[in-house]
C-alpha cells in the first residue's frame, strides 16, 4: 500500500470561507493597476541606464546587430549584459503610446505587492482576521514605498522586475516549508528545486540578483542546523536555480564565451581569464573594507546614502532591521526558562536576508541591488520584534515604533523624470546620412547616448573608443578588438560626441591614430533632457568627419 503524500502548506490568503477573501483578492488584483497609475503620475523616466543600454541593447538584439557584430560596445560595459530583460519594454514602447508602455511597466512592477502580502500572511501570526489583513496590506505597501522602491516605479532599472523572482522563490519556500521538512524525500527535493527556478531566472536576466541565490541556498541548510535534509534541500534548491539560470542566460553566456572567451564577460575575470580585460573585478561601488566599517555599514550608508548610491535618498529601514537582527541573533544564544518556539519559515527569511546582505557587501555594495531586502524589511522588522523577550504588547509597541520611524525617514531617490511626457523615448535632430555600411560612427567618453542609435540609418556601424569600465590607459585586449575594427574598416569615419567633451574626443581619437576635422562638425540635438544645462543629459552633440592621422598630415 503506497503512502499518501505529506500535505502541510500554509495559507497565503484568507480562507475560502472567509468574508474577507474576495475583498482581499480584489485589492491584490487592483494593486498592479494602481502602480501603473503611480508610474504615470511620477513622470516619464529619463534615467541614465535607459539612455545608455536598456534601450539600445534591446534594439541591437532584435535587429541582429549583436549576431552580425556590426557594433562594438556603444552602450559601454553594459553592452555585454544579457539583453533579454530589456525586450518587453522596448517592444511595448515601439508599438504602443509611450504612456501605455510606462503604465504596463509600472503595473508589472506592482506585482511585487501581492507577493509581499502573501509572504506577510504566511509568516505572521496575528489574532483577528481583519487586523491581520490590515497589517499585511500595510506591510506590503511599506515594502513597496521605500526610498529606492518609489524611485524605481515606472523606471526601467528592472531591479523591481528581478525582485519578482526573489520574492516568488521566497514565497514558494515559505508556503511549502512544512512539506519540505517532513514530506518524503522525493517530494521535498522536487519542491526545493521548483522553488529555485524563479530565482535562477531572475539571476539569469539580471546578474546582480545572484547575491540572493547564495543567500537562499545557504538559508535552507542553516535553517535546518546543517542536517542531512537541510543540506539536500539547499543542494536541490541550487539545482533549481541553475536550471532557471540556464533558461534565462544560457544563450547569452554562450554568445559571450564564443566571442570574448568568458561566459560572464567582462566580470569575474579572475575565474575565466579572458584575454580582453584585466583579472580584477569591475565595480561601480567598492565593498567596504575593515571589520569595524563592515559591522556598522548599514548605519553608515543609512546616514550617508551616497556611499551606496550615485543619487541621494533616505530610508532607515536597513539600519533598523540590522540592529534588530543583531539583537535577536545575540539573544538566541541566551538560555531561556521557556525556549522560543521554532519557526522554520521565519528562520529561512532571516537567514536568507542576512547571508544575501553579507554577499552583497562583499561583492558590490550598491543599494539598488538590495531592493528585495528593502521590500522585505517591514515584514522582517515585525518578525524580529516578535522574537524579543518582551510581553506581547511591548513587542507590538517596538514593531510599530520601528515602522513609524521607517516611514518618517523615507525620502525617495530621483534619477530624472520628465514632468511633460514626450511621445517617444528618443527624439533626435541630426544631419541626413546615407544608409551605407561604408560609414562607421565613433563614440567617446562615458556619456549615455547609445539610445540615439536607433534613430540613425541601420547599416551604419557604431564603435565606442573609450567608455565606462574600459579606460584606454589600462591597455586591455579590448582595445586591440577596437583597433581591429578600425583597421578593417575602409570606408568613412564619423565622430559623434557630446559638444562639451570634444577635447576628450580628440584624446580618444589620437590614441587610435585618428583625427577629427573641426570644419566638418554639424550639430545633433537631443530633446530628452529637462534643461540644456543638465550635466548628466547633454542636449547638444557634434557629428564630425574623422580621418586617419597619417592622412591628415598629407
Amino acid at each position: 500500500m503506497s503512502r499518501a503524500p505529506f500535505r502541510q502548506d500554509v495559507q497565503l490568503l484568507p480562507g475560502p470561507k472567509s468574508r474577507l477573501r474576495r475583498p482581499v483578492l480584489a485589492l491584490l488584483a487592483a494593486a498592479p493597476f494602481v502602480f501603473g497609475l503611480v508610474a504615470l503620475a511620477l513622470g516619464q523616466s529619463v534615467i541614465w541606464d535607459l539612455r545608455n543600454y536598456h534601450w539600445y541593447n534591446a534594439y541591437a538584439f532584435l535587429t541582429g546587430r549583436y549576431a552580425s557584430g556590426i557594433d562594438f560596445q556603444p552602450s559601454q560595459i553594459q553592452f555585454f549584459h544579457n539583453p533579454l530583460i530589456e525586450l518587453p519594454f522596448y517592444l511595448l514602447a515601439t508599438h504602443l503610446p509611450i504612456k501605455a508602455a510606462f503604465f504596463i511597466l509600472g503595473a508589472v512592477q506592482g506585482l511585487n505587492f501581492p507577493l509581499l502580502f502573501m509572504l506577510c500572511w504566511a509568516v505572521l501570526a496575528i489574532e483577528g482576521e481583519r487586523r491581520k489583513v490590515i497589517a499585511c496590506l500595510g506591510l506590503a505597501a511599506l515594502g513597496m514605498a521605500g526610498g529606492m522602491g518609489i524611485a524605481e516605479i515606472g523606471a526601467p532599472f528592472y531591479d523591481n522586475i528581478a525582485s519578482l523572482g526573489v520574492l516568488g522563490a521566497a514565497l514558494l519556500v515559505v508556503a511549502r516549508f512544512g512539506r519540505m521538512e517532513k514530506a518524503p524525500w522525493k517530494e521535498a527535493l522536487l519542491l526545493a528545486a521548483l522553488a529555485g527556478l524563479p530565482l535562477g531566472i531572475a539571476a539569469g536576466l539580471k546578474m546582480t540578483t545572484a547575491v540572493f541565490c547564495v543567500g537562499f541556498c545557504a538559508a535552507l541548510p542553516l535553517g535546518h542546523r546543517l542536517s542531512e535534509r537541510g543540506l539536500m534541500l539547499g543542494l536541490f534548491f541550487g539545482l533549481g536555480i541553475l536550471a532557471g539560470w540556464f533558461v534565462a542566460y544560457g544563450y547569452w553566456g554562450w554568445y559571450l564565451w564564443s566571442h570574448y572567451a568568458s561566459p560572464m564577460f567582462p566580470y569575474f575575470n579572475r575565474i575565466f581569464h579572458s584575454p580582453y580585460v584585466g583579472l580584477g573585478y569591475i565595480e561601480d561601488f567598492a565593498a567596504p573594507r575593515g571589520l569595524l566599517r563592515q559591522l556598522t555599514y548599514p548605519l553608515l550608508f543609512s546616514a550617508k546614502p551616497l556611499l551606496v548610491s550615485e543619487v541621494n535618498f533616505s530610508d532607515w529601514r536597513g539600519a533598523i532591521l540590522y540592529v534588530l537582527m543583531v539583537v535577536v541573533g545575540l539573544l538566541s544564544f541566551v538560555p531561556r526558562k521557556k525556549p522560543a518556539q521554532a519557526a522554520g519559515a521565519e528562520n529561512f527569511l532571516l537567514v536568507a536576508t542576512a547571508v544575501s546582505y553579507v554577499v552583497w557587501m562583499s561583492v558590490e555594495a550598491y543599494y539598488r541591488y538590495l531592493l528585495p531586502v528593502e521590500m522585505l524589511a517591514p515584514l522582517l522588522i515585525v518578525v524580529c520584534a516578535k522574537r524579543l523577550p518582551l510581553r506581547a504588547e511591548f513587542q507590538t509597541v517596538v514593531a510599530v515604533a520601528a515602522l513609524v520611524a521607517v516611514i518618517c525617514s523615507i525620502s525617495p531617490a530621483d534619477w530624472g523624470r520628465r514632468a511633460h511626457w514626450a511621445d517617444s523615448i528618443a527624439k533626435i535632430e541630426r544631419p541626413a546620412l546615407a544608409d551605407s555600411a561604408d560609414t562607421m560612427i565613433l563614440m567617446t567618453g562615458d556619456d549615455a547616448y547609445a539610445y540615439m542609435i536607433p534613430e540613425f540609418p541601420p547599416k551604419i556601424a557604431f564603435v565606442r573608443l573609450e567608455s565606462r569600465g574600459f579606460n584606454l590607459g589600462l591597455n586591455w585586449g579590448v582595445n586591440d578588438l577596437i583597433r581591429q575594427r578600425l583597421a578593417g574598416h575602409h570606408g568613412k569615419f564619423l565622430l559623434l560626441s557630446p559638444a562639451r567633451k570634444m577635447q576628450l574626443a580628440e584624446d580618444n581619437l589620437a590614441y587610435f591614430h585618428l583625427k577629427q576635422i573641426p570644419s566638418t562638425c554639424r550639430e545633433v540635438t537631443d530633446d530628452i533632457p529637462e534643461t540644456d544645462a543638465d550635466p548628466e543629459f547633454p542636449k547638444y552633440y557634434k557629428l564630425c568627419d574623422v580621418v586617419r592621422a597619417d592622412k591628415a598630415k598629407r
